[in-house]
């Protein structure tokens, strides 16, 4: 919808600039927070800067050719965006689908999986801040929760070592989800090859996670919880 009231403005056949201005402003901006949040940095400055030139307030002073080559580059980077993140969303289900495998039907049961549902409804669904999945093992009859992490390759830390990034206010909402179910939380990581086949998969406690490496968890850490 963005990408075509720019192209509209762009050829001329939308005249309301102005209040163009005001809905790429919001736009830029949420994408910035987006991407900001999501420690992808490169996108985020992309993102403010064309908040910058769109807004309303203080305008740069430009010609049309100008502003053309600009919705040009906006709609563009639209475009490159919402393919990198769908397909990095399809990495993260791809790789669900593996965790899910490594506990097969006639061992565990699969209590429940979260649907994303407030992707589909524009609107946060409680049940979709519990963990990816709820396993129950048959024998004993424990349950246990797995929450699903694929990266395609390491993060560098601050101290320049390799590992991933963790938000701590992410590990908060299922240390919730474990105390009011009872129930352990266990976070599954892949990194690097395919979400079909990572080089390194690992599980690891939440609590461990939480009380050592709330912000970054080292190569080391994974390493030493890596599944055979």
């Amino acid at each position: 919808c963005s990408v075509a009231l720019l192209f509209l403005t762009a050829i001329g056949t939308r005249d309301s600039f102005g209040f163009l201005k005001w809905e790429m402003l919001g736009i830029t901006l949420i994408l910035a927070t987006i991407c900001f949040s999501s420690r992808r940095y490169y996108w985020g400055a992309v993102f403010i800067i064309f908040a910058v030139l769109f807004n309303p307030w203080v305008p740069p002073k430009l010609s049309r050719a100008e502003w053309i080559l600009i919705d040009t580059l906006l709609s563009l980077s639209l475009i490159y965006w919402s393919l990198d993140y769908f397909r990095n969303y399809h990495k993260g289900l791809l790789f669900e689908r593996l965790v899910q495998s490594k506990f097969p039907e006639y061992k565990y049961v699969l209590v429940s999986a979260t649907k994303d549902l407030h992707k589909k409804l524009r609107r946060f669904v409680e049940s979709d801040a519990s963990p990816d999945f709820v396993f129950r093992e048959k024998s004993t009859r424990d349950e246990f929760a797995v929450e699903c992490k694929y990266r395609s390759n390491y993060a560098i830390g601050t101290r320049s070592d390799k590992g991933i990034w963790w938000e701590k206010s992410q590990g908060e909402r299922y240390q919730k989800y474990a105390q009011k179910n009872n129930t352990p939380v266990y976070i599954a990581i892949g990194i690097g090859g395919n979400p079909k086949s990572p080089e390194l998969i690992s599980f690891i406690p939440l609590e461990i996670i939480q009380k050592q490496y709330y912000r970054f968890i080292p190569q080391k850490v994974l390493e030493q919880y890596r599944q055979i």
